[in-house]
Order: structure tokens, then C-alpha cells, then sequence
């Protein structure tokens, strides 16, 4: 009955995060524009440096995830349920090395919980997630929007970022592809917000 309580609450919450992800495909551009109207003074009014913006923007994203899976997550059950995973791998892998045939089948019968448990703490983790699309992906529609050529934007502020962590610290606009073809500045949310994240949640005791 548990195990099937579980499926049940990530397939819904996998089917909301599939309609969100589908709607906001559609409506990407004029959430932008909409979110361009609030937060485009930062750009255009107070010449807020782009590098700067998507800093203080993953901050906050950060943030609100961060706090959001530590309200809606037990962080102790999970803890002690990463830790019962662990080492229930490590005694099952030195099983399977041994060629102990009878201490595996008898771990194959716990095997069950241990996977039940793992499927609980993801069902917790996303909970949260469709308030956390709710913040972030307006944010990153605006984000988009105004990294359009088309936009007077790059006449307020510089269209190139220093990224430091290439070669003699190379010179690059924020629009161009870089890994994978992604561009400049969605590489450089992407860091910022992993590293605000570590802090945050190591704050938090995550």
C-alpha cells in the first residue's frame, strides 16, 4: 500500500512538472515580456551590470529552492535513509564479490525496503518542485527575453562577460554558445546558482 501511495504522489507530481514544462515552452515569450516590465528597470534604469543581475537572480532562485526543500523534506529521514542505502550497497556489492550466493539471496529480500526508501525521499524532493517553478521560471523566461539581439538591451550595459576559468581569461557575449551550444549567460546562471545552492543548503544543514 505505501509503495503504491508513493508512485502514485511522484506520477502526479512528474505529470505537473511535464505540463508546466509544456506550458512554459508556449508561453516563455510573453511571460518575459510581462516579467520585462518589473524587473527591467534593473538593466535599462539602473544599469545593473548583466553579470551582476543573473548573480543576485540565481541568489535568489537558490534560495527559495533551497528553503522550500527544507521545509517540505524531513531532512533527518533522509539522511538516515542515505546512509541505511549506503550500506546496504556496499554489504550486498562485497556479497556479490564474495560469491556468497546465500547472503545475496537473502539481501534480494530487503532489496524491496531499500528501494522503497529511495523512492520516498524522491517522492519528498518533489514535492516542492512546482513551487520552485513557480519562482524560477518566470525569472528565467525574463532572463531569455532580454538576452534577445533584437532588444536595445546591450545598449545599457556591457554585451560580453570575462569568464575566468578560461584561457587568459577570455572575453565572450553573453549570447554565444559555448558547451554543448549553450549560451554564455545560461552557463554562467547555471554556476552561480550551484554554488549559491552548496552554500545555502550546507547552511541549512542539507
Amino acid at each position: 500500500m505505501a509503495q503504491k501511495s508513493t508512485t502514485g504522489v511522484m506520477t502526479r507530481l512528474l505529470l505537473l512538472y511535464l505540463v508546466m514544462t509544456v506550458a512554459y515552452a508556449f508561453l516563455r515569450q510573453p511571460i518575459g515580456e510581462a516579467m520585462n516590465v518589473v524587473l527591467g528597470g534593473l538593466v535599462t534604469n539602473l544599469q545593473v551590470p548583466l553579470f551582476i543581475t543573473i548573480l543576485m537572480l540565481s541568489l535568489v532562485t537558490g534560495s527559495y529552492s533551497s528553503l522550500l526543500l527544507n521545509q517540505f523534506v524531513d531532512q533527518q529521514q533522509v539522511k538516515q535513509s542515505q546512509a541505511k542505502m549506503k550500506e546496504f550497497q556496499k554489504v550486498y556489492r562485497e556479497a556479490q564479490l564474495s560469491g556468497d550466493k546465500g547472503k545475496v539471496k537473502k539481501l534480494e529480500d530487503e532489496r524491496a525496503e531499500v528501494m522503497q526508501l529511495s523512492m520516498d525521499i524522491q517522492a519528498q524532493t518533489m514535492k516542492p518542485m512546482p513551487y520552485i517553478l513557480i519562482i524560477s521560471l518566470p525569472l528565467f523566461a525574463w532572463l531569455s527575453y532580454i538576452m534577445n539581439p533584437s532588444l536595445p538591451t546591450f545598449s545599457y550595459v556591457s554585451p560580453t562577460i570575462t569568464l575566468p576559468w578560461y584561457p587568459s581569461s577570455v572575453t565572450l557575449a553573453y549570447t554565444h554558445g559555448v558547451i554543448l551550444g549553450f549560451p554564455v549567460w545560461l552557463i554562467w546562471y547555471l554556476v552561480c546558482s550551484l554554488v549559491f545552492t552548496q552554500v545555502i543548503r550546507k547552511t541549512l544543514g542539507m
